[in-house]
């Protein structure tokens, strides 16, 4: 998540000056706040049966241009389409229950809005339902961080109302598409002269590319496949103002065209700052990185072996983390970025997710790589997935350690607090020995 600050007129400074300290005492009295639940809610659901069904379907949601794009600059708007914006759903069934993965093609939907939209989603609780988003630096503002500098939010109602609908929309289909299905699971690896690097240090990153395909009982086809990796989708330079899926559109197309079916695509941990090593910065440059992740996932794919799955968990669990950094504060203070609050703290989620022997665990935001291989060395799962901007968008996610070190005072301004990826971690499994 990258935002630089833009001028403004003389006119919008005196403004601002005018309205800061009214705000600001409006946020000190405690107006506009929640309270905290005595509990903060839990959701648990395990589902038995001898038989899995799978089904896949996506919905385009690219927007109108002209409107403020997420990440990089304020004040930017989309000047045309360079690739269509999608949402992509894969349904499995088992028992009586559903479950569903969401990959949407945005740079992250806050967690008020990802309760809103899965509302709308027929015959599905709201917890069995992971909204997952890409984190494309080249798709709407849904936070309204990026507006016209803080007096205004870079958010539309209208293309939120238009994702919500295709939501709901690409899940049923894929419902209505599911069929009995046997899994296979696999991985290949990044190398570190691959089209990914960590900013800051170099060939530290998550090098696995997971791959979980469904084929059908009765003839082999492809009914949809989860597509797991970490990197920002920022091949398009900020320069460019066009509407783009990055890499991620090149490599879900690419993997139906070469026979593969549906894909849906989630983002790890990419957090601080795992990002894509490419010469062209711009369509052309996301089209050969989702080229060659498409060829290390056929890798993954290749050397899948069978995934039996008699039974589905979900897990899920609220926490409340301080938003105590500036520019969130002052974005919420403005009214720019809607967010609840509750006694000075976001409402967020977490959450836990095994089908068959695949376990992975949902964070509401950008988990530097570190902190997700701290929490598989916790709970002894070497192979755990972690699921990204899982519902929420919450920054991004260090170790104390690393928050309060100089090297990330960027990550740290864009974090909600300097524990929250401590919060996160004790959420999931519990506090460290000290």
């Amino acid at each position: 998540m990258t935002a630089v600050r833009t001028g403004s007129s003389s006119g919008s400074r005196s403004r601002w000056l005018l309205l800061a300290p009214i705000l600001a005492a409006a946020g000190c009295t405690g107006i506009f706040q929640r309270s905290q639940p005595a509990r903060p809610a839990t959701y648990a659901v395990r589902a038995d049966g001898a038989e899995l069904r799978v089904g896949s379907a996506e919905r385009e949601v690219t927007p109108a241009v002209g409107g403020y794009m997420a990440g990089f600059s304020i004040g930017r708007t989309s000047e045309g389409v360079a690739s269509p914006l999608k949402v992509r759903a894969l349904v499995m069934e088992i028992g009586d229950r559903r479950f569903a993965i969401v990959g949407v093609d945005n740079l992250g939907v806050m967690r008020e809005d990802s309760d809103w939209i899965k509302s709308g989603i027929a015959g599905f609780a709201n917890g069995d339902v992971f909204l997952c988003s890409s984190h494309t630096h080249a798709g709407p503002d849904l936070i309204g961080l990026w507006g016209w500098y803080f007096l205004t939010s870079g958010r539309s109602h209208d293309y939120l109302r238009q994702l919500r609908i295709a939501t709901a929309e690409a899940v049923a289909e894929a419902r209505k598409n599911a069929a009995p299905a046997t899994l296979v699971r696999g991985d290949a690896r990044l190398m570190p002269e691959t089209s990914v690097r960590n900013s800051n240090f170099g060939a530290c990153f998550d090098r696995r590319f997971d791959v979980v395909h469904a084929r059908a009982v009765d003839d082999g086809r492809p009914l949809g496949t989860l597509l797991h990796m970490a990197c920002h989708p920022e091949v398009l330079s900020r320069r460019l103002a066009l509407l783009s899926s990055d890499f991620v559109g090149a490599l879900c197309d690419g993997w139906r065209e070469r026979g593969h079916g549906q894909a849906v695509f989630v983002n790890g941990a990419l957090g601080a700052m795992v990002t894509p090593r490419m010469k062209n910065r711009d369509e052309s440059g996301a089209r050969d990185m989702g080229a060659e992740l498409l060829g290390i996932a056929e890798q993954a794919l290749a050397g899948a072996a069978p995934m039996p799955v008699d039974s589905i968990e979900v897990r899920r669990r609220d926490l409340f983390i301080p938003l105590d950094t500036f520019g969130l504060k002052l974005g919420r203070l403005t009214m720019a970025i809607p967010r609840d609050m509750h006694e000075g703290c976001a409402r967020t989620t977490v959450g836990w997710l095994r089908i068959g022997s695949l376990q992975a665990v949902a964070v509401p935001g950008e988990a530097e790589p570190a902190f997700a291989q701290r929490i598989r060395a916790r709970v002894g799962v070497p192979d755990l997935l972690l699921f990204g901007l899982c519902d929420d968008e919450l920054g991004y996610l260090l170790r104390e350690q690393d928050a309060r070190d100089r090297e990330f005072a960027y990550e740290r301004s864009m974090s909600a607090c300097v524990r929250a990826g401590e919060m996160v971690e004790e959420a999931l499994v519990g506090p460290r020995a000290r």
